[in-house]
């Protein structure tokens, strides 16, 4: 998501004289990164609070390019390794597997402590003797056979994951971006007044 404050500038710089407006770029270049980067703050608050447990990697993943005097546009988004999955929390959607099928671990298996079951460990369980990648009753999935012949599923294979959108990257952002811009840019406009005398 873009930043853009010109509406912002205008207002404030109604009353400045010729020098006092050279101020501006610079002023409007931290304005704009101050904000992206409580915009990015607030993200990753809001990422700690929607999602349970979520990994450092996800809340790592919200980025900034920041303006330059050259270039007064500063822009808050999601690393793209991220955004594979994190669109569907953003936007809603049916993701659909990369291979032959989503494997959803079930109450039966051992997780980390973010709630996912990485690849290693799928491979690790396969590795088992008594771990098979079956269908059992009509139910595909990773069981395990226990010691007295039952099996347990530990994961189930799907064929899609359906999404609702729950984490709103747009509306968290605007909102930084409309509560704060105008006392940030009119405290840079002021440093940038005061460091020109």
């Amino acid at each position: 998501m873009k930043i853009d404050i010109r509406d912002n500038i205008k207002e404030v710089t109604k009353q400045l004289s010729r020098v006092q407006k050279k101020q501006i770029p610079f002023a409007a270049m931290l304005t704009l990164n101050d904000v992206a980067f409580m915009a990015r703050k607030e993200l990753r608050k809001q990422a700690e609070k929607k999602f349970e447990n979520p990994i450092p990697f996800t809340l790592n993943g919200f980025q900034v390019v920041r303006a330059k005097k050259s270039n007064l546009t500063s822009i808050v988004f999601i690393e793209s390794k991220r955004y594979e999955y994190m669109k569907f929390e953003v936007f809603g959607g049916t993701r659909m597997p990369k291979a032959r099928a989503i494997v959803v671990p079930t109450s039966k298996m051992a997780v980390n402590k973010y709630g996912n079951m990485t690849k290693n460990k799928i491979k690790t369980l396969l590795g088992k003797d008594n771990v098979f990648s079956k269908t059992i009753n009509g139910k595909p999935g990773i069981w395990q056979q226990n010691k007295d012949r039952s099996m347990t599923r530990l994961a189930s294979y799907k064929d899609n994951a359906p999404y609702k959108p729950i984490f709103h990257f747009d509306k968290i952002v605007k909102g930084i971006v409309n509560s704060k811009i105008n006392a940030v840019f009119e405290k840079r406009i002021r440093e940038g007044l005061a460091s020109a005398r």
